[in-house]
């Protein structure tokens, strides 16, 4: 067997600009780069990720927004992404119990959305739409509270019907089908975390673990209210966060970990690159899900 070949982040690039990546040849990510220790395999036009087992995974920090006009801008507007099934991963927080306050996403009147939300009583919503088709509107019933929450919605071309499924803390809340292609989601907006670009509702709380995934995660063929299986129970990892590279994440803002909880940049471990910026000041914090 012939020995597996360090690369750091830029020579993984160059290896598809020129070509070079075959199928299943494996490489080792070297030391500082995104995944180092890491095993990668190129497949077909995707990158796939083996984490070191012998690594540990730790969790120390979070950004902290103060509801006034904290948000995080991701750098991107995840069009082609959000053109085909994909999922939302994060952690949450409040501080604010009974107020409208905006988790994720982008919103501009009635150009393409695709955000997340709390609507300040019961649930958290997320709304999709392409223009002027139907809004896909999906709650998932929430009694709001200050204690950590994760929250997952997966969104699937099936035809000509795009389905929605969303996820709380593990377990299968709700699911909605509408006539929607969502190739022709078209947004010039950029993604926040902590607000909905485009339109109102700072969060006041906390954000964690923040992750687009280029595909609809399974969950095991569970029915509503029940425990999900598949890889959204590998998401909600038991209640504490976990390494997810192995589910390729096209973003992964891990809110501090990579950054030493300091500055003002959020690097991305996802393979985008799509590093995020603090804007208007939201702090780093050790309080974490656990």
């Amino acid at each position: 067997m012939s020995d597996i070949t360090v690369i750091n982040d830029s020579e993984q690039s160059s290896l598809v600009t020129n070509g070079l990546a075959k199928n299943g040849e494996l490489y080792l990510k070297a030391a500082g780069s995104t995944n180092a220790g890491a095993i990668v395999a190129y497949d077909s036009g995707v990158w796939r990720t083996f984490a070191n087992e012998a690594s540990s995974f730790s969790n120390t920090y979070s950004v902290d927004f103060d509801g006034t006009n904290d948000y995080v801008d991701t750098g991107s507007t995840f069009q082609s992404t959000y053109q085909s099934s994909h999922t939302i991963s994060f952690w949450f927080k409040l501080d604010n119990t009974s107020s409208f306050q905006s988790l994720f996403g982008a919103w501009s009147g009635p150009t393409s959305q695709n955000a997340i939300y709390f609507d300040g009583s019961a649930n958290i919503t997320h709304r999709y739409r392409v223009a002027s088709s139907p809004k896909s509107t999906l709650s998932a019933s929430f009694t709001p509270d200050t204690n950590w929450h994760h929250y997952a919605v997966t969104l699937t071309q099936d035809g000509s019907n795009l389905d929605v499924k969303a996820y709380l803390d593990g377990v299968y809340k709700s699911t909605v089908s509408n006539a929607i292609t969502m190739s022709g989601f078209s947004q010039s907006l950029n993604s926040y975390i902590g607000l909905r670009n485009g339109s109102t509702g700072y969060l006041d709380g906390k954000m964690d673990e923040v992750a687009i995934i280029g595909s609809a995660l399974s969950d095991g063929g569970v029915s509503t209210g029940q425990t999900a299986g598949g890889d959204i129970s590998t998401l909600y990892n038991s209640g504490v966060p976990g390494d997810i590279s192995s589910l390729s994440p096209v973003a992964w803002y891990r809110m501090g970990e990579n950054d030493s909880g300091t500055g003002t940049t959020i690097t991305d471990q996802g393979s985008g690159g799509n590093d995020a910026t603090l804007v208007n000041g939201p702090t780093f914090s050790t309080d974490v899900p656990s």
